[in-house]
């Protein structure tokens, strides 16, 4: 199920009125742009179900970079049984490649042999307060990690998961 674009709006992760730079609703976190790290930004999906999930995302990454995703490369032992090869958004084809190889906790998204941002994906079963609690770290800009290992240290799966 596909959520409406509506959903895309900067979201405040606190409470003390800091604006951060995130959307949709706080799950996607940009790196300052002074990162000369190997993660753009962060992401927390609400399922595995990569179809709904990078249909919501595609059009914030797709303002970000200034121009329509055209592709979108994932690791396929990191998302539900559904791999989709192609992804219908605003009418317009975005080809996914699905891959072993990748860094199961990160996606890249680009414009073809243009501009391209590689995300963390923060795991959807993490518990909610502790997926906060990374993405409003991560939002304040201090110390972004290099890596999706470096970002995930010390973050586990939800108790009750």
């Amino acid at each position: 199920m596909t959520r409406p674009d509506s959903e895309y709006a900067v979201d405040r992760l606190d409470d003390d009125g800091a604006p951060t730079r995130s959307e949709p609703n706080g799950r996607l976190v940009w790196a300052p742009s002074t990162t000369d790290g190997r993660l753009d930004g962060a992401w927390w999906p609400r399922t595995r179900d990569a179809g709904d999930e990078l249909a919501v995302l595609m059009p914030a990454v797709s303002h970000h970079l200034g121009g329509p995703v055209r592709r979108v490369s994932v690791n396929i032992d990191a998302w539900g049984p559904d791999h989709p090869r192609v992804l219908r958004i605003g009418g317009v084809g975005v080809r996914l490649g699905w891959f072993r190889t990748l860094d199961p906790a990160t996606v890249t998204l680009g414009r073809g042999n243009d501009d391209r941002v590689t995300l963390l994906v923060v795991p959807p079963e993490l518990e909610p307060a502790t997926a906060r609690r990374l993405l409003r770290k991560l939002s304040s800009g201090s110390g972004w990690p290099d890596s999706a290992a470096a970002a995930l240290s010390g973050v586990g799966p939800s108790s009750d998961a």
